[in-house]
């Protein structure tokens, strides 16, 4: 993972300050003006709280476990994402749905949104986040098969390049029988299809 842990030693976090002066004074600043005096310090914090990692999809998914199954899928939609794409450093956000079909293990389902937002902190473009959802469904709960859709809005489309504000991307990954069983993942689909697509 891209990124540096939260508890980062004193020389970055005086280059990261170091950074935002950088900028603002390359926009024309003045860095005692009240606009600007605290920029560095707030720069710094929205690094912490936004980019650096807090713990791993793996660990967020292992804290509530429980070892019982049902027949049937579970699906939780309309979790919120958000990361930074490396290419520009700019943020994407959206929502993600995750689903999985238990064999065994079920896991609560507020540790799936923690894993979600865990999945997203750092420099990550969105095919990653949604392939490393999965795989850590797949390492923590064994089930029949795991499924991630993502839908993002990214603003270096928006900004850069083509300068598109309606542009959403779509990313989805699946594993086991969402894979090898088409009406499997077709009731995923209907199941995040249903009220026209994500709410916003």
């Amino acid at each position: 993972m891209v990124g540096v842990s939260v508890n980062m030693d004193i020389k970055i976090k005086e280059e990261l300050m170091e950074a935002a002066r950088i900028i603002i004074r390359a926009n024309g600043g003045d860095l005692q003006s009240t606009h600007f005096v605290d920029t560095p310090d707030r720069f710094l914090r929205m690094f912490e709280d936004e980019l650096s990692p807090n713990g791993t999809i793996v660990e967020a998914l292992e804290g509530m476990v429980v070892e019982e199954s049902y027949d049937q899928m579970v699906v939780v939609r309309d979790i919120p994402i958000r990361s930074f794409c490396p290419h520009h450093l700019l943020p994407w956000f959206g929502r993600a749905a995750v689903g999985y079909i238990p064999q065994g293990s079920m896991v609560g389902l507020s540790k799936i949104t923690r894993a979600v937002s865990a999945a997203g902190r750092g420099l990550k473009i969105q095919e990653q986040v949604t392939d490393e959802i999965v795989k850590a469904m797949d390492e923590v709960l064994n089930p029949l098969g795991s499924m991630c859709v993502i839908e993002a809005t990214h603003l270096c489309t928006l900004m850069r390049g083509v300068k598109s504000e309606a542009q959403k991307f779509t990313t989805s990954t699946n594993s086991g029988v969402f894979r090898d069983q088409p009406e499997t993942r077709a009731e995923f689909m209907m199941l995040f299809n249903r009220g026209q697509g994500m709410s916003w």
